[in-house]
């Protein structure tokens, strides 16, 4: 049955039964709008959906991930999930013993389908196992598929200062939001320049770029989804598809269909 919350404490109690075993594999689902609560591993973390949508958020970064997208999340990283729709999760632990090569930064991934193979097969075995055995032979390929994507959508840092997170929460509801800066201004407080001013000083992107980032993020949601391109424009604030399909591919280097097929 679908959890609707998992805790930071049962996913503790989770892994002290499990001990310090140089994986540990879980597979499980949440409901849609279901969550699990921020916490952290002492091994790093591979986690996919092989069915339905689901959010990581860690480091104020979202990871959208869905069918050939994933996440690695290194040890001692805390993260956050939230789930689009009802979502089947597969995560791997795995000790940095084992995969010494393995990012130290958060990442998203590429999901192959030998990768996903293999990553079941990892899930459903044993989490102790020896040297030459086939669970062993099994992680070994794995790492060796182990695929970095590029992260250029991923993309959406949070700022510090109260104004301007007023406005990226809204924004962040509705990603459509045509209004300039100026006007957010007279809602969230200051001046125009003092907010383009802070918005390049903590994101690093402009206004217009962070809005951007952000409905790209909201679209690829909505396209895992299965909602039309026409409709994810218009609900990204385009008036035509093709000024929408146009931006897609300027940030993520590919269409809305090749992103999700790649």
């Amino acid at each position: 049955m679908p959890l609707s919350t998992l805790s930071a404490a049962t996913i503790a109690s989770w892994e002290a039964e499990t001990g310090p075993s140089p994986i540990h594999g879980l597979g499980l689902e949440l409901e849609s709008g279901g969550t699990i609560e921020a916490h952290r591993h002492h091994r790093g973390q591979i986690m996919t959906a092989p069915a339905g949508v689901v959010t990581v958020r860690t480091g104020g970064r979202p990871f959208v991930i869905a069918g050939k997208k994933g996440v690695w999340v290194p040890e001692g990283t805390p993260h956050e999930v939230v789930a689009s729709t009802e979502v089947k999760l597969r995560n791997l632990q795995v000790s940095r013993e084992l995969g010494p090569d393995l990012p130290t930064s958060v990442c998203p991934i590429t999901v192959s389908p030998l990768f996903s193979e293999l990553l079941h097969s990892a899930v459903q075995g044993r989490q102790w196992f020896a040297s030459g055995s086939r669970e062993a032979k099994v992680l070994d390929l794995l790492v060796l598929e182990f695929m970095p994507a590029d992260d250029v959508v991923f993309n959406v840092p949070e700022p510090r200062d109260t104004r301007l997170r007023r406005i990226c929460a809204e924004l962040q509801k509705n990603p459509s939001d045509n209004k300039s800066l100026a006007e957010w201004a007279d809602t969230a407080g200051g001046c125009t320049r003092t907010l383009e001013r802070l918005f390049k000083k903590e994101t690093g992107l402009t206004f217009a770029q962070w809005r951007r980032q952000v409905r790209i993020q909201d679209a690829i949601v909505r396209l895992h989804l299965g909602q039309s391109v026409t409709s994810v424009a218009y609900d990204a604030g385009y008036e035509n598809t093709s000024s929408f399909i146009e931006m897609f591919r300027r940030v993520t280097g590919r269409t809305p269909g090749q992103f999700l097929d790649a």
